[in-house]
């Protein structure tokens, strides 16, 4: 099959039409009313089911996907630590939660253990409040079932089922029902970039125990979870020299071995990320003395390459010598035309396309540290992903770690300057903090006023007039 996207091309043609009352472009963008006719209550949207959420829950095809981006969040939200209950940490991450929900629509939590279950009950219930949809993890682990994700989210979606019709209450007096809590989960993360091993089989197992046991499983005659998504991440197509692992082509998997997406494909993207790493940067964009506009022309450059989309179609390959100039190019890197053709040669109906950038920095982390992520990559990460068919954009990272930093640390200012001169970190002025602080929360509240706002507004009604640079 062709890896040519030339049908991709119609569809450029209709993002120019105005937002009508359920879609745009003949794509359904969810309702505010019940196909009977009833008016829903003030912030619930209607799509596989009725949440309480900005955006509806739906399957996205790769055609649908494009120019809109429904589904942002931020990785690594919860503070947590296999030595201590969930609880011990429920203030800081019901304020993590607070944060982020300002301009996300979905927050991610972590059910890593089964001892988790209460609490992660407790901080569903917050995202309800603040109409965030959930995603939560269903990674199997059958060497230690204790951290058996896939078990834990069972026992989860069990007590809110038992719950369904009864108001659950968290610490803060917040209140959701059982079953209104199950109809904002839009995701279960089902793995991280191990498909060179698991292979074609071993990624379609995945998919079908996550159908078999959550997914499509019966509980008093319904099927009361059938919306949950699974979501599987995968390596750049790109990665490790030109010698990574998921397919784009017949050819790819005949000649490279590559591994072929399963038919019953679900969430499916990857994670690549534009670091600014001192020994390929051009310059330190923490230089508020050079230009915006080139450091927005170096993160465009970057995108280039890895993720814009082409509606007059790109025929990826698997080349060869990465450390040739004469291979930095799209046809080369570009993981959205990859996998585009990744699920097009697998006709995988269900299938829709994720993918976690970046917004953070390493450091100290020897020749792998990193100047501060500017705020001229995350919008030029969000400008190209929405212009093509991804419909889910996640930030790495959020809380972090001691090498790893991320959203979390420039709202509170706490960001540390990482230079080939003081590659252990040297703190910034309070000056350059505000700047940080004021520049990031404006470029994720601009993404979330363009989402909830513009792309769905006909669920949300119009935007503030005002935005609130706390």
């Amino acid at each position: 099959m062709s890896r040519k996207h030339l049908f991709f091309c119609a569809i450029t043609v209709l993002l120019v039409a105005a937002i009508h009352a359920h879609g745009q472009g003949g794509v359904w963008r969810g309702s505010t009313t019940l196909p009977s006719g009833e008016k829903l209550p003030p912030g619930y949207v209607s799509g596989d089911v009725v949440s309480h959420s900005y955006v509806p829950i739906r399957t996205w095809t790769p055609r649908e996907g494009i120019g809109i981006l429904p589904y942002l969040f931020e990785y690594d939200m919860l503070l947590w630590t296999g030595k201590n209950r969930l609880e011990d940490f429920h203030a800081e991450n019901i304020r993590r939660i607070d944060i982020a929900s300002r301009w996300s629509t979905a927050i991610v939590l972590y059910n890593r253990y089964d001892y988790y279950r209460d609490e992660i009950i407790n901080l569903m219930i917050r995202c309800f409040r603040n109409r965030q949809l959930i995603i939560l993890s269903a990674c199997p682990n059958t060497k230690d079932k204790e951290k058996d994700a896939h078990t834990n989210l069972i026992a989860i979606l069990t007590k809110l089922w038992e719950n369904r019709d009864k108001e659950l209450t968290n610490p803060e007096g917040d209140k959701a029902t059982g079953r209104q809590l199950i109809n904002n989960v839009l995701a279960a993360g089902l793995g991280d970039e191990g498909e060179c091993g698991l292979k074609t089989a071993g990624l379609a197992k995945l998919f079908a125990k996550f159908d078999r046991e959550i997914r499509l499983r019966k509980m008093n005659g319904e099927q009361p979870f059938r919306h949950i998504k699974g979501w599987y991440n995968m390596l750049g197509y790109a990665a490790f020299d030109y010698h990574s692992c998921y397919a784009a082509s017949q050819e790819d998997v005949d000649k490279h071995k590559r591994v072929q997406l399963p038919p019953n494909t679900q969430a499916i993207g990857v994670d690549v990320y534009h670091y600014w790493f001192h020994k390929h940067s051009p310059f330190d964009p923490a230089d508020l003395s050079i230009p915006r506009e080139k450091v927005r022309a170096h993160s465009d450059e970057w995108q280039r390459i890895r993720t814009r989309y082409y509606p007059e179609g790109l025929e990826v390959r698997v080349c060869e010598n990465a450390k040739d100039p004469a291979t930095w190019i799209p046809e080369c890197w570009n993981d959205t035309h990859a996998l585009m053709s990744a699920i097009e040669l697998t006709r995988a109906k269900n299938a829709m396309m994720w993918y976690i950038g970046v917004s953070g920095q390493l450091g100290p982390a020897g020749d792998e540290t990193t100047y501060t992520t500017p705020v001229e990559t995350m919008q030029a990460y969000y400008d190209e992903l929405k212009a093509g068919p991804w419909v889910a954009l996640s930030w790495w990272v959020f809380g972090g770690s001691s090498t790893c930093h991320g959203g979390l640390e420039y709202y509170d200012k706490t960001l540390k300057h990482y230079t080939p001169k003081h590659p252990e970190g040297e703190p910034y002025s309070q000056e350059m903090l505000d700047y940080w602080h004021d520049a990031y929360v404006k470029v994720k509240m601009g993404m979330f006023n363009d989402v909830v706002y513009n792309q769905f507004g006909h669920l949300n009604g119009p935007g503030p007039a005002t935005q609130n640079k706390e």
